[in-house]
């Protein structure tokens, strides 16, 4: 079940999903914040796929991926919601 509650989420965060989330992100892990972000306030998935495009364009300066982003964004939504 996915935390909700403000004390659910720290408490998630801390025992372990901090690890999960950044071993997901690989190259993109530097961010993890910006995407536990989306991920605690309920974004869509689109939000995500969204950001890991500026985080790759804007912070990593690499080029464009969207069909990674897709797939990276659709793997973490997928796992945290099944946390």
């Amino acid at each position: 079940m996915r935390p909700r509650a403000a004390n659910e989420w720290r408490d998630f965060w801390r025992d372990g999903g901090e690890r999960e989330l950044a071993a997901q992100l690989d190259e993109l892990e530097p961010y993890s914040v910006r995407i536990a972000t989306l991920l605690g306030s309920n974004a869509p998935l689109r939000a995500i796929v969204s950001e890991l495009g500026r985080i790759r364009e804007h912070e990593l300066h690499a080029p464009a991926d969207p069909a990674r982003d897709a797939e990276l964004a659709q793997q973490i939504y997928d796992w945290f919601h099944a946390a």
